[in-house]
């Protein structure tokens, strides 16, 4: 068996890593100077900013013309927890409601809400705004029968699975998501006062009731740079994937 010594970039970039998660842990935004990361490191310049670069591409730093280096708080969401958005974000949030209607089937939705392809579906849009910076646009599905009068609910700062639970009756209990890279559009950059093509999560959520029965449909558009997926999984072995 071959080993290598790991390259001074590489090296440096396992440094800075550390350095991050430190100071992100005493709540610590700002970075120190190019020239002294280069002394407290011992590598060149050369070295540092090819590390630098990486950690920019990841997004895990920022460079700002003129001011130097921040780090970039990414809010972290767990893929598997079936619980609601809202609790897995800081407090400091807004929940915006732009649509909240009764609307006709959607074939893709329909079938895995098992109802007729015709029938109405309660569907509502939400822009999540964290720390004052809109987050992620949220497009939810549900059965207008199965959840009579929801449509007239004010969702506006309130979470949909909370409403579900004490009103409904209905826990969430697991799902399946798919999760894609996509450019903004032009739709989706206006309602996210970001570029057009700025990469974003496109998860696509089917969620599951405790009686095993699916009942939202979902998609969700986050900003890529700010936030990243996780996944904490246990008694893995004893999973099995359900057709």
């Amino acid at each position: 068996m071959e080993y290598k010594d790991l390259s001074p970039a590489i090296q440096s970039e396992e440094q800075l890593r550390r350095l991050i998660e430190d100071k992100m842990a005493k709540n610590e935004m700002d970075f120190p100077s190019e020239r002294t990361l280069e002394n407290e490191l011992g590598v060149s310049r050369t070295t540092l900013r090819r590390s630098l670069d990486t950690l920019e591409k990841e997004a895990v730093i920022k460079k700002r013309s003129r001011k130097g280096i921040e780090i970039n708080p990414k809010k972290t969401i767990n893929i598997l927890q079936m619980n609601s958005m809202s609790s897995q974000l800081p407090t400091n949030q807004t929940v915006v409601v732009f649509l909240n209607e009764i609307t006709e089937g959607v074939e893709e939705v329909n079938r895995f809400l098992k109802i007729a392809i015709s029938a109405p579906l309660f569907k509502i849009t939400r822009l999540r705004i964290v720390e004052d910076s809109p987050f992620s646009y949220e497009i939810s599905y549900l059965d207008s029968a199965r959840f009579s009068g929801i449509e007239k609910i004010d969702f506006n700062n309130t979470s949909l699975y909370r409403v579900l639970e004490e009103r409904y009756h209905i826990k969430p209990t697991y799902g399946r998501e798919e999760l894609r890279f996509v450019s903004a559009t032009e739709e989706l950059a206006s309602i996210l006062k970001r570029p057009e093509k700025t990469p974003l999560f496109e998860v696509v959520s089917k969620a599951f009731d405790q009686n095993d029965e699916p009942f939202e449909y979902s998609k969700q558009y986050l900003i890529g740079d700010q936030m990243k997926y996780k996944i904490n999984a246990k008694n893995i072995f004893d999973y099995l994937e359900d057709e």
